[in-house]
C-alpha cells in the first residue's frame, strides 16, 4: 500500500467505519472484537502509521503537551537536574506518542505566559514547581486541558502531581549527619519560595531534635539552588572565620559550590567539614571527596508526570492523583563515612 494511506482506506479495507478504526488505534474498549482484528489485520497486512494528523482528526486532539518551566539563575542545562527531568519527560512522551512543547517562563514575560497557558493546541500542560503556578493564570486550572505539576502546593490541590517525599529525604540526611556524631550542623537551603525547601528542613530538623541538636540561625543560609549561591554563603562564612563542622546542602548544585569555596579557604572535607548534598544528580560521585547526598529519582518524576497527564487526557474523569516518590540515602565520602 502507498506511504500516504489513509484511515479513510483502512475503514474502507476493514469494513468498519473511520470511528472504529480511531477506537481501535487509541486501545478504545468500545469495540467488538471481531472488528477490532479485522482493523489490526489491515495494519498489519499494509504497514499502516497513523500520521500526527490523522490521529489529530481521529481523536480531536493534538498530541502534543506544553512543559512550562520555571527561568531562573540555576536553569541553564549546566545543572545536571533539568537534563535528567527533562529526559524522562520526552523519553515518556515518546513512548505515548505525544509531542512536547518547552518553554521558559519569568515574571518579565507574563503576557507571553498568558499566552501559552490559553494556547488551545495542547491537549495539557506539565507545570515544574510551584513557581510556575505562581506565573500562569488561574484559568489555567479551571480549564478543560488537564494539569500535572512536578512539586507540591495545596493551593492547587485540585490538580495531579509528583514529588519525592522531602521531608523523609530531609530527615535521613540529618539522621546520618547525627550517626556520625556531628553536633555543630549548618544548612543551605533552596528558594523559600517552594514548598520543598520548608519540607527538606523540617525533616532535618526532626531528624536533629531527636539527637538533642538544633541547627544555629547563624547557621541556616538560603540560596537559590545554584553553585554561585553555595559558594557565596560558604566563602562567606569563612571569611568571618565561622563555618559549621557539618553542612547539609539542599541540592547537590549548591553543594559542589560550597565544595570550592572550603577548598580555597584551606578546609578539609571531611577532616575539617563534612558536606551532604540532595539529589545525588551524575556530577556527585565525580566530585572531590565523592558527595554523600539524598538520591531523588528525578528521571523517574519526569516519566510519572507524563503518565499522570496522558492518563487524565485518555480519561478526563480520573481523579486527580498525588505520587510521592521515595529519597535514598546515597553514603560516599564528603562526610567521613565510606
Amino acid at each position: 500500500m502507498e506511504d500516504d494511506m489513509t484511515i479513510d482506506q483502512v475503514a474502507e479495507l476493514a469494513y468498519v467505519s473511520r470511528s472504529v478504526v480511531s477506537r481501535v488505534l487509541n486501545d478504545h474498549p468500545n469495540v467488538s472484537e471481531e472488528a477490532r482484528q479485522r482493523v489490526l489485520d489491515v495494519i498489519e497486512e499494509h504497514n499502516y502509521q497513523p500520521s500526527s494528523v490523522a490521529r489529530s482528526l481521529a481523536t480531536d486532539r493534538s498530541f502534543e503537551i506544553s512543559v512550562l518551566t520555571p527561568r531562573r539563575g540555576d536553569e541553564s542545562l549546566a545543572n545536571g537536574y533539568w537534563p535528567l527531568l527533562y529526559s524522562g519527560i520526552f523519553e515518556q512522551c515518546l513512548e505515548r506518542g505525544y509531542f512536547v512543547s518547552l518553554s521558559m517562563v519569568s515574571e518579565e514575560v507574563e503576557d507571553e505566559i498568558q499566552s501559552q497557558a490559553r494556547d488551545s493546541r495542547f491537549d495539557g500542560y506539565i507545570l515544574i514547581t510551584t513557581e510556575v503556578t505562581d506565573l500562569v493564570p488561574s484559568s489555567l486550572e479551571a480549564g478543560d486541558a488537564p494539569v500535572v505539576l512536578i512539586g507540591r502546593t495545596r493551593d492547587w490541590d485540585s490538580i495531579s502531581s509528583v514529588d519525592i517525599d522531602n521531608v523523609k529525604g530531609g530527615y535521613k540526611a540529618g539522621r546520618h549527619l547525627c550517626e556520625l556524631g556531628y553536633e555543630e550542623i549548618g544548612l543551605i537551603l533552596g528558594s523559600l519560595d517552594l514548598e520543598e525547601s520548608a519540607d527538606r528542613r523540617a525533616g532535618l530538623e526532626e531528624a536533629l531534635i531527636e539527637a538533642d541538636r538544633s541547627v544555629p540561625d547563624h547557621f541556616v543560609a538560603v540560596g537559590d539552588y545554584s553553585r554561585e549561591s553555595g559558594y557565596d554563603i560558604v566563602r562567606d562564612w569563612a571569611e568571618r572565620g565561622t563555618v559549621p563542622r557539618a553542612l547539609f546542602c539542599a541540592s547537590d548544585t549548591m553543594a559542589t559550590g560550597a565544595l570550592r569555596a572550603l577548598y580555597e579557604a584551606g578546609y578539609q572535607v571531611p577532616d575539617d567539614v563534612a558536606v551532604m548534598g540532595f539529589d545525588d544528580l551524575p556530577a556527585a560521585q565525580y566530585t572531590i571527596p565523592p558527595l554523600t547526598t539524598v538520591h531523588q529519582p528525578v528521571y523517574e518524576k519526569g516519566q510519572t508526570a507524563v503518565d499522570l497527564l496522558i492518563d487524565r487526557i485518555e480519561d478526563p474523569d480520573v481523579d486527580p492523583v498525588h505520587k510521592e516518590l521515595d529519597p535514598e540515602l546515597v553514603v560516599r565520602e564528603s562526610c567521613g563515612a565510606s
